[in-house]
């Protein structure tokens, strides 16, 4: 049996870009709702309070596949503190033999990527033919992504930003603009004024409570929302969806985390009241928008299937074989 390769963060970032996992993520939110991914979810509270840190463990298999994984991803607010990276690894095992291919070491990095290709795709078949104004909210690692994903799909003229502090705005605006040399970027302070002059609202936040009302909402908007990935996290409103075309990228996975599942539990919204899944937009088996006056929202905790397609991505890169 050949050994296991260990491959460091360094190598994947030198390796691997979110633009790289753009179209294989597209195809895993479709694999997904035709039923041909299993998609394995384990959150873990290990520090002292939730807003301290978490760690979710996701595995998944995919039909017709050499290999599955499992990773683990924690996230804990110290490392954001003292400006280090977070920890983390992407386990990826053989399909046939169950023997181990490789160790990814990430320190968070593909989950990162992987989730602004999600963001791309979303963008695709939900945001507004025409994007003028792109408002991010957060200061954080998809704060940075999520304008960039959005940005490969509607190229944008101006940014607003906003973040409870502004000071990590303004570092994040100076960060972006080396990204995004094109796109004027301003730092705002009325949050409620600048969601009514974006075409599309990125929330990247880790707030527990909401931060986007749908009474600010307007027809044609849409929102990406990417931060409330666990039961206790929640960015947006119960009018927010109540007014929109809400789409997720897995029923399942939306009826245990975020706002959906905040909201149907609270008895302020129904499972049944989704508009679909990203993967059955993306197959036609379900509009994405209907009408030019439809505000969307594509609100995402991430699939194990999305891992295990970034894996299969970074081995091609890599030259590492999935049938050694």
């Amino acid at each position: 049996m050949t050994a296991a390769r260990v491959i460091r963060a360094d190598d994947l970032r030198g390796a691997v870009r979110f633009s790289d996992l753009v179209e294989p993520v597209a195809r895993a939110f479709q694999a997904s709702s035709a039923g041909d991914a299993d998609n394995g979810l384990l959150v873990m509270l290990p520090a002292d309070r939730p807003t301290d840190g978490d760690v979710f463990v996701k595995t998944s298999t995919l039909r017709g596949h050499p290999l599955y994984i499992v990773k683990i991803a924690p996230w804990f607010a110290l490392n954001v503190q003292q400006g280090r990276p977070q920890g983390g690894l992407l386990a990826v095992f053989d399909s046939r033999t169950g023997h181990t291919l490789a160790v990814l070491e990430d320190e968070h990095y593909l989950s990162d990527i992987r989730t602004a290709a999600a963001g791309s795709v979303a963008a695709r078949v939900l945001a507004p033919a025409v994007v003028d104004t792109a408002l991010v909210i957060g200061s954080g690692v998809q704060a940075y992504w999520q304008p960039q994903a959005l940005y490969k799909e509607r190229p944008f003229r101006t940014l607003l930003l906003w973040a409870r502090n502004n000071a990590k705005a303004t570092a994040l605006a100076a960060r972006l603009a080396d990204v995004l040399p094109e796109v004027q970027l301003r730092v705002v302070n009325d949050l409620e004024d600048a969601a009514g002059r974006a075409d599309v609202l990125l929330t990247t936040t880790q707030a527990r409570d909401p931060v986007v009302r749908g009474a600010w909402l307007r027809p044609s908007q849409h929102v990406t929302a990417i931060g409330a990935d666990d039961q206790t996290k929640c960015e947006l409103d119960a009018q927010t969806l109540q007014r929109a075309r809400v789409f997720v990228d897995a029923r399942d996975t939306a009826a245990a985390t975020g706002e959906v599942y905040r909201f149907v539990y609270a008895g302020h919204y129904a499972l049944a009241d989704l508009a679909g899944e990203i993967g059955e937009v993306l197959a036609g088996s379900v509009p994405g928008r209907t009408s030019d006056d439809d505000i969307t929202v594509a609100t995402l905790a991430g699939l194990g299937v999305q891992d295990l397609v970034t894996a299969e991505v970074v081995l091609r890169v890599l030259g590492i074989p999935t049938n050694p």
